[in-house]
């Protein structure tokens, strides 16, 4: 347990940015195995993603540093209350305990989210076993950002569609991949 005035060094969020930046750490290594032709995207992917997930890693891992990369959020499934109320804090100038009620402290992550997540994945996997991987990918963006997200359908549907084109033309006609 957490007593009052701690710090708390080990957090969910940081382990979870380590884990994907050793991911896209990973990919980029592991493309350099490719021609050059079939390395280009997984090269690119892994250090953009590198570079992204090592600068979320510093605002997760030191609070100070979040002041510094503002352009780093902190909203998705480790975003939860605690993150809305250290951002409350922030800009109030308030620490805990001062006029904050107790029940606001940092909560972990949302594990029945988590799973939800994982069952959309899996239905993903499904889906894309049935039909072409265009409509799948379709599918699966269309249903996340409208249910998981809340958007609107009308933005659902041009988030859906825009990456369906952008696929269709990266790998059908870019990279003449017949998938």
């Amino acid at each position: 347990m957490k007593t009052k005035g701690q710090k708390r060094f080990f957090r969910a969020e940081c382990l979870f940015d380590l884990i994907v930046l050793i991911f896209f750490v990973l990919l980029a290594v592991k493309s350099l195995e490719y021609n050059p032709r079939a390395r280009a995207i997984p090269l690119g992917v892994g250090i953009v993603g590198s570079i992204m997930m090592f600068l979320q890693f510093l605002a997760d891992a030191f609070p100070s540093a979040r002041s510094k990369l503002r352009f780093v959020g902190q909203r998705g499934l480790f975003g939860g209350e605690g993150e809305r109320v250290r951002q409350g804090q922030a800009a109030t100038g308030k620490g805990a305990g001062e006029g904050m009620p107790p029940e606001s402290e940092e909560k972990g992550p949302s594990w029945f989210g988590v799973f939800r997540i994982v069952l959309w994945l899996a239905g993903f996997v499904i889906v894309l076993k049935l039909v072409h991987y265009l409509v799948g990918v379709g599918l699966f963006l269309l249903f996340m950002t409208r249910v998981e997200a809340r958007e609107s359908w009308a933005w659902s549907m041009g988030v859906s569609v825009g990456t369906c084109i952008l696929f269709f033309l990266l790998f059908e006609v870019i990279l003449g991949a017949r998938l």
